[in-house]
């Protein structure tokens, strides 16, 4: 059996080129838009998700600098970013550690960007928040979500959950 251990290490580029001075991502949640259906013949009411309809996904990012990859990432326009995992796993019938890439691609543009705290003889504390709308994950080379919120996709293990939604809109 195949345990995950976790996170080696990580690096984010943008253009191929590494973006020196990340410290730490918070990853976008996936959360689903949502209706309430209440009324005859239900027990109660129930929260149904939307077929493929995706709140705003957000990303943080926390920097150990106030330049370099802060100011890179802090034009407003979309920055196409790819991040790049090294994730350890244990095999416990080989009784070896794997090591597995995992990769995030995304299309981010920010909407906060903070320069923080400065202070003598202390780190760093910059941050940014950035809007995602492009959100791809890639696990041992196999895509595994593909999210692209302006060109209505949403496949999660190889299922298209937008499929009908493009169909129903004449899009296929």
């Amino acid at each position: 059996m195949i345990y995950p251990n976790g996170h080696i290490d990580y690096l984010m580029y943008e253009n191929g080129g590494a973006l020196i001075g990340v410290a730490k991502v918070t990853m976008p949640p996936i959360k689903y838009k949502t209706v309430t259906a209440t009324g005859a013949a239900l027990m109660g009411d129930v929260t149904i998700p939307l077929a493929s309809m995706i709140e705003p996904m957000t990303i943080s990012i926390d920097f150990s600098s106030v330049a370099d990859a802060i100011v890179q990432l802090g034009t407003n326009e979309w920055h196409d970013v790819a991040l790049y995992l090294a994730d350890q796993y244990f095999d416990g019938v080989k009784r070896k550690e794997e090591l597995e890439q995992v990769r995030f691609e995304m299309s981010i543009r920010p909407t906060e960007i903070n320069q923080g705290t400065i202070q003598t003889a202390s780190a760093a504390d910059a941050s940014g928040t950035y809007s995602v709308c492009r959100y791809t994950v890639y696990k041992a080379g196999q895509k595994v979500i593909d999210i692209d919120q302006f060109n209505q996709v949403h496949e999660v293990n190889g299922v298209d959950n937008a499929a009908d939604v493009r169909r129903a809109l004449g899009m296929m």
